[in-house]
């Protein structure tokens, strides 16, 4: 077990480092997209992932999860049926995809004539689908195995080549097709990567009934938390664009995916490292309450020092990075990135749910996230009609799916309410000395928005180092005995 272990330690620091280096990266594309194109091209291409990302999870069966979880994930015939299951799965996206760009862009259209180009942007993306489910199983192969660090070698070199691409092509062709044109050429890097750095069995087309049935068998649970997860995660911005000018729903997408770099590390953590570690962890007869005890305060320990510098740190990076046109996300990020503390929460309990087989637990948090939103939405724009006010139901909604997380956990016996309880307190805490060190400190406020960020940095790292070097260090240096 403890080269378990072993593997989780090293997976998780390449994970965080690669993320580190990403979201950098992404920052410093986004800056310089936001500079050459127009506000509109964030929101038609949120609208563009919404649609394959909502393909690709309503066709999720579970590919990765069962080569994960399943006693055969290392047997050829079953990884052979993986891959041509991918490989078919990715040519009913596109198809799927090509069928829906005329209803969408008349439907989007009528808001506002912008929308009118996802009638050729979705197929153009679509194009990306294909290439994705040629993967090499060797990714799969990779991912049950915790092999974190050739996974994310690849990762590193596709991200730096779609920054490249995207700012490249949008000055030259100033245009949102840049963004489209770069997506599909990343995922055709990526299948060719897939081959050329992971090591593994040659892929051929094969269909064994076994395999197919323990795929769709775990599966049918895990297309049923996806599909419900997409609605959780895309219908804010899906629903916004259809009732605001797509400016302001391009500015609220900005704001949007910087508070999601936080979730998108702890679902990465939760996928790569968690999900599979607990998995080991059953295998080996270590109760869940005792792998779960290990990670979940470090975790959102980490999440809370994140959420606290986007909270504080808002105003100060939309003033730095972006012009006038976009000075409302400095008002979203805020409120977005407390959603994120909640969600995150939401994620690690899912990695539990996952290793314990419930994925319908998860798609019942889901389906709480969805319905809650429209509750809160339906209600607070009865008393202002705005964008803003849409804000505050998304983080309502996170509220609630947190808690709803929580009973559930509960119910595998996973109970920490008070621990968790001080680190929500912590993150509050932490955010309202930052907010008064930024905007009421005479001497901090007045100073450039850099020099902002700085200090605050520098006072945020000051109030969590002690907890980071007693919780989460421990994390990284323990074994399983």
């Amino acid at each position: 077990m403890a080269h378990i272990s072993a593997r989780a330690k090293t997976g998780t620091i390449w994970i965080v480092v690669a993320f580190g280096g990403g979201q950098i990266l992404r920052l410093v594309s986004n800056i310089a997209l936001a500079a050459l194109l127009f506000e509109e091209a964030f929101a038609l291409m949120a609208l563009v992932s919404a649609v394959m990302q909502g393909l690709a999870m309503f066709s999720d069966i579970g590919l990765k999860p069962s080569v994960v979880q399943n006693p055969r994930g290392d047997e050829p015939v079953f990884l052979q049926t993986a891959w041509t299951l991918q490989v078919l799965r990715g040519l009913v996206l596109f198809t799927c995809a090509v069928v829906l760009a005329w209803p969408m862009a008349h439907i989007y259209g009528a808001n506002d004539p912008m929308a009118r180009e996802l009638l050729w942007l979705i197929p153009l993306v679509a194009f990306g689908a294909i290439a994705d489910g040629f993967q090499s199983s060797r990714m799969l192969t990779a991912a049950r195995r915790m092999d974190i660090a050739g996974m994310t070698k690849i990762e590193i070199l596709v991200q730096v080549l779609n920054a490249v691409l995207m700012v490249g092509l949008a000055w030259y062709l100033r245009s949102v097709y840049a963004l489209a044109i770069a997506g599909v050429v990343s995922s055709g890097l990526r299948v060719w990567l897939s081959y050329a750095m992971l090591s593994g069995m040659t892929d051929r087309f094969r269909l064994d009934r076994d395999s197919v049935n323990a795929i769709f068998g775990f599966g049918k649970w895990v297309f049923l938390s996806t599909l419900i997860s997409f609605l959780a995660l895309q219908i804010d911005r899906v629903l916004l664009a259809a009732i605001f000018p797509l400016a302001e729903v391009g500015v609220y997408s900005i704001a949007t995916s910087l508070s999601l770099m936080v979730a998108v590390l702890v679902g990465t953590l939760q996928s790569s490292i968690v999900f599979p570690w607990y998995s080991r962890m059953l295998d080996h007869g270590v109760p869940l309450q005792e792998a779960f005890r290990r990670t979940r305060v470090p975790l959102m320990l980490v999440v809370s020092f994140l959420v606290v510098l986007l909270v504080t740190g808002a105003s100060s990076f939309f003033d730095l990075a972006y012009d006038d046109r976009y000075a409302k996300g400095g008002d979203f990020l805020p409120l977005l990135a407390m959603g994120v503390w909640f969600s995150s929460l939401s994620g690690i309990y899912g990695a539990a749910f996952m290793a314990m087989g419930k994925p319908q637990w998860i798609a019942i948090v889901s389906a709480v996230k969805v319905l809650s939103f429209l509750l809160f939405l339906g209600v607070y724009l009865q008393f202002d009609y705005s964008i803003e006010t849409a804000v505050l139901a998304v983080l309502s909604a996170e509220v609630v799916t947190g808690a709803t997380s929580q009973y559930l956990g509960w119910k595998l016996g996973l109970r920490n309410l008070r621990m968790e309880g001080l680190l929500l307190l912590l993150m509050l805490g932490a955010s309202a000395i930052g907010w008064w060190f930024v905007h009421h400190l005479p001497w901090v406020a007045g100073q450039h928005p850099f020099v902002r960020l700085l200090l605050l940095g520098l006072v945020e790292v000051a109030l969590f180092a002690p907890l980071g070097r007693r919780l989460v260090l421990p994390m990284l240096r323990r074994s399983v005995s």
